[in-house]
């Protein structure tokens, strides 16, 4: 008994991890401002800006098959559209290793609006410019280099973004922010900026324009920027204009200390 035990131990893992990696590349042919859709049940999702006119896209598996019984990819372009859905099937079966993932990398060109959507996994952005909306159940979120209006939603996970920016939206449900905007960003319309549980730290150029609201729900608040405040000072909630006002930039977390710096 003891014998056939160790054999069917030993040998089922020969069959779940039969394929221990597959790749997957596509390209398409677009114009200056594409538009990029992803949406994966789970895996993380790389966007990088590459070649005008030309999107890229690789997705790298482990401990997954791509095809029939393992990772489902479907495609679709409609001129300067590109929809770009991927499943990852439950697992099941006895492993020897632990580590199994998919990682969804595309290379855009730079003015691309992008719609980004994983169900559990982080969301990367490097380089691109226009309009992102970015969505993930369980993950963590960063933006860099980058340069429009931003949408962003974790449910669990903590966002780092670092641009030039001129509408902004960001919530998580667990996890810091993290939020420089870097000079030559201008509100069109009111920014929000809210945490759950965690902290948040805005660096904003020394000529940034708002109607500022800071309010955390257990924490203190910092202000490193000359702020003309209505009312009363509170330790956890304060409203005031930055270099005169503007749009309303509200920023709150109900567990976590608030800083509002210069960049």
């Amino acid at each position: 008994m003891r014998r056939l035990f160790l054999f069917l131990l030993l040998s089922l893992p020969v069959f779940s991890l039969s394929v221990l990696a597959d790749e997957w590349t596509r390209s398409y042919q677009v114009g200056d401002k594409p538009t990029m859709r992803v949406d994966t049940n789970d895996a993380s999702v790389e966007i990088s800006r590459g070649v005008s006119r030309t999107i890229s896209a690789r997705i790298i598996t482990d401990g997954y098959s791509i095809g029939s019984g393992g990772v489902r990819v479907t495609e679709r372009q409609d001129a300067d559209k590109v929809e770009l859905q991927v499943h990852v099937p439950s697992g099941w079966g006895v492993h020897i290793s632990t580590h199994r993932g998919v990682r969804i990398e595309v290379q855009v060109p730079p003015e691309t609006a992008l719609d980004l959507h994983s169900g559990d996994g982080h969301i990367r952005v490097d380089g691109t410019a226009g309009q992102a909306k970015l969505d993930t159940g369980d993950g963590h979120i960063e933006v860099r280099n980058f340069n429009g209006a931003l949408n962003a939603h974790t449910s669990d996970g903590s966002m780092t973004i670092d641009g030039v920016l001129n509408d902004v939206n960001l919530r998580t449900g667990d996890g810091h922010i993290d939020l420089t905007v870097r000079p030559g960003s201008k509100m069109n319309t009111g920014w929000v900026i809210h945490t759950s549980d965690g902290r948040v730290e805005a660096r904003l150029p020394e000529d940034f324009a708002a109607e500022l609201y800071a309010h955390t729900g257990d924490g203190h608040i910092q202000l490193d920027l000359p702020v003309t405040v209505n009312g009363s000072i509170e330790r956890s909630r304060i409203r005031g204009k930055l270099n005169g006002g503007g749009p309303l930039l509200e920023i709150t977390t109900g567990d976590g200390s608030i800083r509002v710096s210069k960049f």
